[in-house]
C-alpha cells in the first residue's frame, strides 16, 4: 500500500513512513544511516530519496558524525508519511498535503473543474484565506488545527438527498468530538465555536461530486485562534486531547472521514439524520437578528432548524418563517 502525493508527485510507501517514524520517533543517541537501512531493509539509494523527499516536505534534517541522523522539527503533522497508517483507501491515491494553501476549499473547487476528477483528500497546515461561509474567512494557525477538503463522487445518491448533505456532514464532526452545533454550519463546546464546514457541489455530466471542508481547532487557547471570535475555543483548551493519541489531528481526522462515510452511506434515511442533527442545535430560543441579500435587517428569535438545512424563524412581529443560510450573509445570535 502507499499513499501518492499528488502535490509532489511523490508515492509515499511503508518504508518512507518506517524510516519518518525512526528519525522522529527514536531517543536514540548516534542513530546512523546504516543501521536505519538495515533495520527498514532498503537500499543506499532508496534511504536517500526518501530524506530528500522529507526535506521538500519541509522538514529540516541533521547530519552529524557523532549525532548521526535525526529530523529536528518534531511537532506532529498530517504530512503523507505521518499520516500513512491513517488515511482511508478512497484517498491513497490522491493525497494533496500542504504546508502554506491560501484555501483547502477553493484548491479543491480549482481540481474538480480543471482536471479528471478524482476523489482526493486535500489539507494544508496554514490556510492564507482559509474560506467560511458566505466568504468569511477562517483563521488558523500554522499546525494547529485540522484544515482539510474531500472531493468525493456522490453520483449514487440520490438528487432529492443532497439538501441533507450539510446536516450529514455537520453532524459527522460533532460524533466525532463529541460536540454540539450552531445553525447553520458551526461547531460549538461550551457555547463555543470550534470548528465550521463548508460545501460546494458539482454537476459535471452525469456525474455529482461534493466538496466537503472542516476547519477545526485543536490546538492552542481560543485566543490564539483569532482576535475577531471572541467565543472561539480549542480542543485542547476545554480537554479533548486523549493522552493516547500518537498524533492527535491524524487520529481526529481519520475518525471523522469514517463517520462522514457512514452518514452518507446512510442520508436517505432523512428523519434520523434531522432528528440527531436538531437535537444537538443549541440555537433554539435564542434571540437572533438576521441580514437577507437586501441588507434589510430583521430581529426575531431562532425556533428550530428544518429538514432541509433552512433556520425556521419567528420575526419582531410574531410572523413565523424559514430563513436560508445562502440567502442570510450576516447574522448573529444574541
Amino acid at each position: 500500500m502507499q499513499i501518492f502525493d499528488a502535490v509532489r508527485k511523490y508515492k509515499v510507501k511503508r518504508s518512507d513512513s518506517a524510516i519518518f517514524s525512526e528519525l522522529i520517533e527514536t531517543s536514540e543517541e548516534n542513530l546512523k544511516e546504516k543501521k536505519i537501512i538495515e533495520k527498514i531493509n532498503i537500499s543506499k539509494s532508496s534511504f536517500h530519496k526518501t530524506i530528500e523527499y522529507f526535506q521538500k516536505l519541509g522538514f529540516s534534517i541533521s547530519f552529524s558524525k557523532n549525532k548521526g541522523i535525526k529530523i529536528l522539527k518534531k511537532e506532529p503533522r498530517l504530512s503523507p508519511p505521518e499520516f500513512f497508517n491513517y488515511c482511508p483507501e478512497k484517498f491513497r491515491n490522491n493525497y494533496h498535503y500542504f504546508t502554506t494553501l491560501n484555501s483547502t476549499h477553493e484548491y479543491a473547487v480549482r481540481l474538480i473543474k480543471n482536471e479528471p476528477i478524482n476523489e482526493s483528500l486535500i489539507i494544508a497546515e496554514y490556510q492564507s484565506s482559509g474560506r467560511g461561509r458566505s466568504g468569511r474567512k477562517w483563521f488558523s494557525k500554522l499546525g494547529s488545527g485540522i484544515l482539510v477538503s474531500i472531493v468525493l463522487d456522490l453520483s449514487d445518491v440520490k438528487s432529492e438527498d443532497f439538501s441533507m448533505l450539510p446536516i450529514a456532514l455537520s453532524l459527522s464532526v460533532a460524533k466525532t468530538i463529541n460536540s454540539n452545533l450552531s445553525w447553520p454550519n458551526d461547531i460549538v463546546v461550551n457555547d463555543k465555536k470550534i470548528g465550521g464546514t463548508l460545501i460546494s457541489n458539482f454537476i459535471k455530466g452525469d456525474k455529482k461530486y461534493a466538496v466537503l471542508s472542516l476547519g477545526l481547532n485543536v490546538f492552542g487557547s481560543g485566543e490564539e485562534v483569532s482576535p475577531a471570535l471572541k467565543e472561539a475555543t480549542t480542543m485542547y483548551q476545554e480537554g479533548m486531547i486523549e493522552k493516547e493519541w500518537e498524533n492527535p489531528r491524524a487520529t481526529i481526522l481519520k475518525n471523522w472521514i469514517n463517520n462522514l462515510d457512514k452518514e452518507i452511506k446512510n442520508i436517505s434515511n432523512k428523519n434520523r439524520l434531522f432528528k440527531e442533527w436538531s437535537n444537538l442545535l443549541v440555537d433554539k430560543g435564542k434571540k437572533i437578528f438576521w441580514i437577507d441579500v437586501h441588507g434589510k435587517k430583521f430581529y426575531g428569535e431562532f425556533i428550530e432548524g428544518c429538514q432541509n438545512g433552512d433556520a425556521f424563524v419567528r420575526d419582531a412581529d410574531g410572523n413565523e418563517l424559514e430563513i436560508k443560510a445562502e440567502e442570510t450573509p450576516f447574522y448573529s445570535f444574541k
